[in-house]
């Protein structure tokens, strides 16, 4: 009788929840695990700093399957477990529980986690009221803060950061945001989009200070003060740091795994290691569209490389190439981007205010390489989706075109 085939997914995010679910949907028989270091079941982070924080959504509402889906379907999770190291040659993987698991095939999928604000050369540390947001306990240790907090100060204009600033807004607190770049989201965003999230936070009470540097960070009681190498001096009840996250990778780094910015995978979520997979944020994969290695960190990208992670991991070879997609919501106001908007020609602006929606197509070649927009509700969901598919497709189209809202997506597709 044949011996039951193990595979262990290391990571309790969503490419780890949704690869489970896949290998299951193709492989009933196989013992399947889940190791993770959360104390929760694998639940949505993008809540974390918006509609959790505004009590619109609690902890348990994000988990992405209740715990009967893993019982039912035979997946064991094991939580609050840190790994220690994993033997390739022998395919072990040590806890620092000093429990040891073996496996045939293993799925890496430990995310990110937070860059550390550092100033002389000395890691800014999370204290009582300085905290970065990660998962589901430091929102809660920022959503209990912001009970008793009169004024946040925001270290970092990118997602994380903005959407804090909108919830805190939102519930009547005093905010103020410091980046060191030239515009607000400035690794990913488009400055036409930047600026205006920019115009959406300073209306609504928001104070932005963009291209500065922080000279030091001083614990006065309970609150912080911030002082700028100008002298400029902040003093805050609440300081959060996002200052963009790193792959969780150091668990391997003395291994043979190959690491650059992340683990590096092929099209089919395959490491330099026979057996060993990686997929979602700690994946740094190859890319047959841009024909270049990517590391993304996006809700879509997590799901779906999960995904395609399970497949590959059964044998059913499949290459990853769907099309980058993002969004965030800040105030009433839903910001989306699909594809690359860089290394662009030419860019085509749609529509002239929110109510209707404001796209940027960023064009090389006649072709959408990358689109991003900004409005209420939905109005700019199906045409980012629309320029997706154009660019996937790469489908010849023109700046006159794209620009004029009377010519349809669909029709051009």
């Amino acid at each position: 009788m044949n011996k039951k085939k193990h595979i262990i997914i290391i990571g309790g995010g969503q490419s780890a929840a949704y690869a489970a679910k896949e290998i299951r949907n193709i492989d009933a028989s196989s013992e399947l695990t889940i190791i993770s270091d959360e104390q929760t079941l694998p639940y949505e982070r993008p809540p974390l700093s918006k509609d959790y924080l505004l009590n619109k959504m609690s902890i348990e509402q994000c988990l992405f399957f209740p715990e009967s889906f893993y019982y039912d379907n035979k997946i064991k999770v094991i939580l609050n477990t840190k790994i220690k190291e994993v033997d390739f040659n022998e395919k072990k993987i040590r806890c620092e529980n000093k429990k040891i698991f073996t496996y045939d095939k293993l799925l890496i999928a430990t995310g990110a986690g937070n860059r550390k604000l550092k100033l002389n050369e000395k890691d800014i540390m999370p204290d009582d009221n300085l905290i970065y947001l990660r998962n589901s306990e430091e929102s809660k240790a920022i959503k209990k803060k912001l009970e008793s907090s009169k004024n946040i100060l925001i270290i970092g204009g990118g997602f994380i950061g903005l959407e804090i600033a909108s919830s805190s807004s939102q519930l009547g607190k005093e905010v103020t945001i410091l980046e060191r770049g030239n515009q607000l989201m400035g690794r990913v965003i488009p400055e036409q989009v930047a600026k205006l999230v920019q115009d959406k936070h300073e209306e609504n009470g928001t104070k932005i200070y963009l291209n500065v540097q922080i000279k030091e960070i001083k614990k006065i009681g309970n609150s912080y003060e911030v002082i700028l190498d100008t002298e400029k001096k902040f003093i805050t009840d609440l300081l959060v740091i996002g200052v963009g996250s790193l792959p969780n990778t150091n668990t391997f780094k003395d291994s043979e795994l190959k690491i650059d910015n992340g683990i590096v995978t092929n099209e089919y979520s395959e490491t330099s290691i026979k057996d060993v997979f990686a997929a979602g944020d700690v994946s740094n994969f190859y890319h047959p569209f841009y024909n270049m290695h990517i590391r993304l960190e996006s809700y879509k990208h997590a799901q779906n490389h999960g995904i395609n992670a399970g497949k590959n991991i059964l044998g059913r070879k499949t290459s990853y190439s769907a099309i980058p997609w993002m969004w965030s919501d800040q105030f009433e106001l839903n910001l989306q981007m699909t594809g690359l908007c860089n290394d662009y020609e030419t860019i085509a602006q749609r529509g002239n205010d929110f109510k209707e929606g404001i796209i940027y197509f960023f064009l090389k070649n006649r072709r959408i390489i990358g689109a991003c927009g900004i409005g209420i509700g939905g109005s700019i969901g199906r045409d980012i989706r629309l320029a997706g598919k154009l660019s996937e497709q790469k489908t010849k189209v023109t700046k006159e075109i794209l620009s004029d809202k009377n010519n349809k997506l669909n029709k051009i597709i």
